[in-house]
């Protein structure tokens, strides 16, 4: 049986929470009554724990967030923290279940609302650095990918090479990628959220 912790600033609720886990996956998880025991697994609760608060419990032991509702504020948790899975009331019971038996193993399990709200998230922290881009630097960006090579976007913009090169650099910094193959493929990934930006 693995043992479970429970990080909750409201008893009751912790208690309902490893109620409703029991009853998910009976006879796998046993409630740890403190956090300094051997755990298998902490369950925080984000009803009642900030993300500032959660740097406490942060640790190499499996942790899944608990929210009532999936939301993107859980974002936060996930961008800042380790974290093997978000459980919600909301949620069908065998993607509890699943995202359980994902963080027991130490893996990682999102269902596919927390991923689409993740990638959402991700495509609009692009789109925004794309949206940051000067006018000569999105020209620059557009004629990349054309696959145009620094000396044809050179002489088509009337500039020296190196201005080019100086130009895909602060591109490359500001939209967070290291090599231009990178920076092609972000902006594929994510070209449904800011094809309207370039």
């Amino acid at each position: 049986m693995s043992e479970i912790f429970i990080v909750s600033k409201n008893t009751s609720l912790a208690n309902y929470l490893f109620l409703l886990l029991d009853e998910i996956c009976p006879k796998t998880l046993s409630m740890a009554p403190n956090f300094s025991q051997k755990l298998d697994l902490i369950v925080i609760d984000s009803e009642t724990i900030s993300p500032d608060e959660m740097e406490s419990y942060h640790s190499d032991i499996p942790t899944i967030i608990f929210a009532f509702d999936l939301r993107p504020l859980l974002i936060q948790y996930t961008s800042r923290f380790d974290v093997n899975g978000i459980i919600a009331l909301d949620m069908e019971a065998s993607d509890i279940l699943k995202t359980i038996q994902v963080a027991l193993q130490n893996d990682i399990f999102y269902n596919e609302t927390m991923i689409s709200m993740l990638f959402s998230n991700k495509a609009n922290e692009t789109a925004e650095r794309v949206r940051s881009l000067t006018e000569r630097e999105n020209e620059i960006l557009q004629l990349m990918m054309q696959d145009m090579t620094n000396e044809e976007i050179a002489k088509k913009l009337d500039l020296s090479v190196r201005t080019i090169n100086a130009h895909k650099g602060n591109i490359m910094r500001k939209i967070d990628t290291k090599t231009t193959s990178g920076l092609i493929q972000t902006l594929i990934d994510y070209s449904a959220t800011f094809r309207k930006s370039l």
